[in-house]
C-alpha cells in the first residue's frame, strides 16, 4: 500500500456499516476510495464482483478503474466502477421488461429532448400560454430528480398548467419512440429498487459493498438508489465535501451529506484535512472564504507545502483591461500554458479573454464549448445509426429523412406524421404505407419508398457487423460525404475531419469488444461536456468555475470577482444561494497549486450598457494579510484609484428610492419587508423587469431618495 496519512488509513480500514469520509479539496479522496477497494479485496477477502463504486464523471471513473487495476496487478477489473447514469443504464439493459417496456431502447440526449419538446409545444392549442421548451424540460427534470409527479392541485400560474399538460405528452412520446431521457436512467432503476422486492434483493446480494464518490453532488433519486441498495446498516462508504456542493441548479441536495449520520444511524465519520495540492497561502485564503458559510459539517484544510506567493488581487478599469492584464501576466511570468487556467462564473465572460489571447498570439482552449458529439455531422450520423436499431424512433427520422436532400420536404413529412398519428403507427411504417398509397403524388411515393428501402438495407448490417463497418455503409449509401462537401464549400474539410474522427471512435469501440451498435449508442449518451479536455494540451484552459471542479492547475486566474458575477446576481435572493456561490468560489480557488490571482473590474458592459461594478464580498472575506493588491500596468499609468460604490443599508431604502444594482442597472424601490439581515427589497428596473433581493447580499447603490 502507498504511504498514507493517519486519517486516510482510518477511513480505508473502517469496519462494516455506513461510513462518511469528509474529504477536503486536494486531500487524496480518490486514493482513499482506491485503497479502500484494494483493502476490501486483499485484506477482507471480498469478491471484486461484489463491490460497486459510483462516481459522477466518466473521467473520474476511468481514473479510478485504472488505479485499482494497477494496484491489484490485473488487466481487466471485475469490480463495477462507473457513473450513476452508466450504472442505471446497466440495470435497465437487464431489467427494463419488468417495467413493461422493451429492452432495446434509445437514450435521448439534451438535443433530442429539446427537439421533441419543441414539437410538443408547437402542437399545443392556440389558446395555451406560451412556454419555453427548455423551461418545460427543466420543470419536468426537477420533478423526476425528486421522484415526484405533477399533482392534481390547481396551478399556481398559467405556465405550470401548461407544463402539467406537457408532462404526459412528453412521456408518451418517449415510450412511443422506445426511448428514455437522462433522468430516466436514474429514476427508473430507483423505481425498480423501491417497488420490486426481487430486483432489489438481487442487486443487494450482488453488491455487498457500495462506495460513492462526490456524495455532496447526489440528488434525491441518487440518494434513494444508494439507500435501497445498501439497506439498513449496510456497507455504504461515501466520500464527499459539503464545501464543494455547487450543483443545486441541476438537482444536487446538500442535505444528503449534511444529514448522512441521521439517515444512516451508527455511521462512522472521518475527516481528511491535509491538502496535498495547494500552498499554505492559497489554502488560508480559501478557508477564510468558505468559513463564512453556516451550512457546514466543519473542517479546516492545512498543508505543509511552503513557498508560493500570497493570493493576488487586481482591480482594473474594465473587462478589456482585465483580459489584457491576464494575458500580459501569463507572458511576463512565463506560466506554462497547459498548467494555467482562467476561471469565470458565466460563459459570456470568455469572449473578452479569447480576443486578448488572439491578439497576444497565446494558445488557448475553451473547455465546455460545443461537444464533439453535439456537432451537426455527428448528430446526423447518430440518427441514422439509431433508427437502424430502433425503427420507431420518430425524432431521429425527422432529423435525417431529408439529409442529404431526397425530395422529402415539409409537406410530405406532415403527411407522414398525419398517417402516423391517425393509424397509431411509427413514422417509418407510415412511410411504407405512403409508398403504396396512390392517393399521394408519385414523387412523394417514390421518395418515401426509396428512404424505406435505404433504411431496410442498412438495418440488415446493424444486427451483426462492427459499428465502424455499419457507419461506413451509411456514409456510402447516403452519399453523406458528398453532401458535406457541397453544402459547405468553405469549411467542408474541417467537417469531413469531424466525420473521420467519428469513424475512429467507432473503430476504438469495436476494438474494446464491449458490445454492438445498441451498446455503442447508449454509452454515447453518457459523455459529458469536459470529457475531451486533457491537461496535456499545450494551451491555457478557459472554463467556468463549475467545469473546473475535479481539475487542478499550477496557476489559476479567477476573474470577474464582482457582485453580480461571483456571487451571481440571481443568488442575491436567498442566503442559501449566496452560500452556494461562496462554495463555488472556494472550489475555484482550490484548483490552484502554486499561484492564485483574482481580478475584478470597476466598470463593465452588461446588457449592452456600461455599468459601475462593486467588488465581490468574497474579496472582503479574505483577511488583509493574506491578500496582496496587484496593480496592472494600465492602472499604474493612469493612476486610477477610486473607492467602490457604497452599499445600501437598512434605513436608507424607502418606496420610490432610486437605486443601481451591480448587474441589472438602475431601478426604483417598490417596497421593502423584514428587517436586519432579513431585510428584503423589490425593485422595478428601468428595463421593465422587477426582482426581489436580500439587501445584505445584493450589490445595491443608493442614487437618490435615501433620506426619509
Amino acid at each position: 500500500m502507498p504511504t498514507m496519512n493517519e486519517a486516510q488509513m482510518k477511513a480505508i480500514t473502517a469496519g462494516d456499516g455506513p461510513a462518511l469520509v469528509l474529504a477536503g479539496a486536494g486531500s487524496g479522496k480518490t486514493r482513499v476510495i482506491v485503497e479502500r477497494i484494494v483493502w476490501l479485496i486483499e485484506e477482507r477477502g471480498v469478491d471484486p464482483r461484489n463491490i460497486l463504486a459510483l462516481t459522477f464523471t466518466n473521467r473520474a471513473a476511468a481514473e479510478m478503474k485504472s488505479r485499482i487495476a494497477a494496484r491489484l496487478g490485473v488487466e481487466r477489473l471485475a469490480t463495477w466502477v462507473g457513473t450513476y447514469h452508466s450504472f442505471g443504464l446497466f440495470v435497465l439493459r437487464r431489467e427494463m421488461e419488468r417495467l413493461g417496456r422493451p429492452k432495446n431502447f434509445t437514450v435521448f440526449d439534451d438535443g433530442d429532448q429539446l427537439s421533441l419538446m419543441k414539437r410538443l409545444v408547437k402542437g399545443l392549442s392556440a389558446g395555451s400560454t406560451k412556454v419555453s421548451p427548455r423551461e418545460a424540460l427543466s420543470w419536468i427534470s426537477r420533478l423526476k430528480q425528486e421522484t415526484e409527479e405533477p399533482g392534481d392541485e390547481e396551478s399556481l400560474n398559467e405556465e405550470d398548467a401548461v407544463f402539467r399538460e406537457l408532462w404526459p405528452k412528453y412521456h408518451h412520446a418517449l415510450e412511443k419512440a422506445r426511448a428514455v431521457d437522462f433522468d430516466d436512467l436514474l429514476g427508473l432503476p430507483a423505481k425498480l429498487f423501491g417497488e420490486d422486492d426481487e430486483v432489489r434483493e438481487k442487486y443487494r446480494r450482488r453488491y455487498t459493498h457500495i462506495l460513492v464518490d462526490e456524495y455532496q453532488d447526489t440528488n434525491r433519486v441518487q440518494y434513494l438508489i444508494a439507500k435501497e441498495l445498501s439497506g439498513e446498516g449496510g456497507n455504504l462508504f461515501v466520500v464527499g465535501d459539503e464545501d464543494q456542493s455547487i450543483y443545486s441548479w441541476r438537482g444536487a441536495d446538500i442535505t444528503n451529506i449534511l444529514d448522512f449520520e441521521k439517515d444512516f444511524p451508527g455511521a462512522a465519520t472521518f475527516r481528511l484535512e491535509q491538502n496535498y495540492r495547494s500552498t499554505k497561502a492559497i489554502l488560508a485564503a480559501a478557508n477564510a472564504v468558505v468559513a463564512c458559510n453556516v451550512e457546514r459539517l466543519g473542517k479546516t484544510l492545512w498543508s505543509d507545502q511552503e513557498g508560493g506567493d500570497r493570493v493576488g488581487y487586481c482591480l482594473v478599469a474594465d473587462g478589456g483591461a482585465e483580459a489584457r492584464w491576464v494575458v500580459d501576466t501569463i507572458a511576463k511570468r512565463g506560466f506554462e500554458p497547459r498548467s494555467t487556467a482562467i476561471l469565470y462564473r458565466t460563459n459570456g465572460q470568455a469572449r473578452a479573454m479569447e480576443e486578448a489571447f488572439r491578439r497576444k498570439g497565446l494558445a488557448y482552449i475553451v473547455v465546455g464549448g460545443i461537444k464533439f458529439f453535439a456537432r451537426k455531422e455527428i448528430k446526423d450520423l447518430l440518427c441514422y445509426l439509431r433508427i437502424l436499431i430502433n425503427p420507431v424512433d420518430g425524432e431521429s427520422l425527422r432529423r435525417i429523412v431529408n439529409i442529404p436532400p431526397r425530395g422529402i420536404g415539409g409537406t410530405t413529412l406532415e403527411e407522414v406524421n398525419s398517417i402516423s398519428e391517425r393509424r397509431g403507427i411509427p413514422m417509418l411504417e407510415a412511410m411504407r404505407e405512403m409508398a403504396e398509397d396512390l392517393a399521394h403524388s408519385a414523387r412523394a411515393r417514390n421518395a418515401a419508398a426509396a428512404f424505406v428501402a435505404l433504411i431496410d438495407t442498412l438495418a440488415l448490417k446493424a444486427g451483426s457487423d462492427s459499428v465502424e463497418s455499419i457507419l461506413e455503409a451509411v456514409l456510402e449509401a447516403t452519399g453523406y460525404r458528398d453532401y458535406v462537401q457541397h453544402s459547405d464549400e468553405k469549411d467542408f474539410r474541417a467537417r469531413l475531419e469531424v466525420v473521420d474522427e467519428f469513424i475512429a471512435s467507432c473503430a476504438e469501440f469495436d476494438e474494446r469488444d464491449e458490445g454492438g451498435l445498441e451498446i455503442f449508442l447508449q454509452d454515447l449518451a453518457l459523455v459529458s461536456d469536459t470529457e475531451g479536455y486533457s491537461n496535456e494540451t499545450p494551451a491555457v484552459a478557459l472554463m467556468t468555475c463549475h467545469s473546473a471542479k475535479g481539475l487542478e492547475f499550477d496557476n489559476v486566474f479567477l476573474i470577474g470577482m464582482e457582485e453580480g458575477y461571483l456571487p451571481h446576481g440571481i443568488a442575491a435572493e436567498s442566503d442559501e444561494d449566496v452560500e452556494e456561490e461562496r462554495r463555488l468560489c472556494y472550489v475555484a480557488m482550490t484548483r490552484a497549486r502554486k499561484t492564485l490571482l483574482l481580478s475584478g473590474a470597476e466598470t463593465r458592459v452588461v446588457f449592452g450598457e456600461g455599468r459601475d461594478r462593486t467588488p465581490s464580498r468574497f474579496i472582503d472575506e479574505i483577511p488583509e494579510g493574506q491578500l496582496e493588491k496587484v496593480a496592472s500596468e494600465e492602472a499604474a499609468t493612469r493612476g486610477r484609484a477610486r473607492p467602490s460604490a457604497p452599499r445600501a443599508a437598512e434605513g436608507e431604502l424607502r418606496m420610490g428610492a432610486k437605486v443601481r444594482h451591480g448587474t441589472f442597472g438602475k431601478g426604483t424601490v417598490m417596497y421593502t419587508s423584514g428587517s436586519g439581515k432579513k431585510l428584503k427589497v423589490r425593485i422595478r428596473f428601468d428595463s421593465g423587469m422587477s426582482r426581489q433581493f436580500m439587501v445584505s447580499a445584493a450589490p445595491l447603490e443608493i442614487l437618490e431618495g435615501k433620506r426619509k
